[in-house]
């Protein structure tokens, strides 16, 4: 494979209002770009639980890598679960933790410290519950090349939280990768990671889901026979 020339951030292809057929076209895109990107190495990709999986799973097998899940979790705005004010991560018994300090400070001073005490509290139950249903897809990061995959990154707040999980197992390098990005994320996650990378990095982002013709949530079963295949 050859050596990247992207720097820590960049778009590997972008076309206008391109949009993937569904995650399984965009993992197989993505996962080709980066085989011929790529330095060879001993890579292991994780895939965001759930819709990052099937990205990753095409991505794992493009660079011959072992897969796995990594359970991640947003806490969500009371008024308005979609917006993140953070989020957390759970990965062999390890833990990471995202605040975005601005809209932590607006919930709080809207809602209250109880109220969000609750929200972090339900998120770390369910949390907790995602990450025991995957746990023996966890493989080892010491000394690795790691990628970390999702279906897109809106605000980067779930990644956040899984790159500051994930520096404390200590693998060789962080890879952030995704089919679509802000630019504006893709350039913070640049300071978190060795390298942020998005096949669209398109301005005036909506929403994930816009740049799919089939975007249905991933269910369980679809998640579990991914991880599976490639055991």
């Amino acid at each position: 494979m050859q050596s990247t020339d992207l720097g820590k951030t960049g778009t590997m292809t972008q076309r206008a209002n391109q949009r993937f057929e569904n995650r399984e076209q965009a993992g197989t895109s993505l996962g080709l770009a980066l085989a011929t990107r790529l330095e060879a190495g001993e890579y292991v990709v994780l895939g965001l639980l759930r819709g990052g999986v099937p990205i990753a799973a095409e991505v794992a097998r493009a660079l011959g890598a072992e897969l796995g899940a990594l359970a991640v979790r947003k806490l969500g705005v009371p008024s308005n679960p979609e917006l993140a004010y953070g989020a957390m991560a759970s990965y062999r018994g390890f833990s990471g933790r995202y605040l975005n300090e601005g809209i932590h400070r607006r919930a709080k001073e809207g809602f209250g410290s109880a109220q969000l005490d609750r929200v972090e509290a339900e998120t770390e139950q369910a949390l907790a519950e995602l990450a025991e249903m995957f746990q023996e897809y966890s493989p080892d990061l010491a000394g690795r090349i790691m990628v970390i995959c999702d279906d897109g990154l809106a605000t980067g707040a779930t990644v956040k939280a899984a790159v500051e999980l994930v520096q404390q197992l200590e693998p060789e390098r962080i890879i952030i990768a995704a089919p679509v990005a802000p630019p504006e994320v893709l350039n913070e996650l640049s300071q978190v990671a060795d390298e942020a990378v998005a096949l669209l990095k398109p301005g005036g982002f909506t929403a994930v889901g816009a740049y799919y013709e089939q975007f249905q949530p991933v269910e369980r079963d679809q998640v579990l026979a991914l991880l599976h295949s490639k055991a």
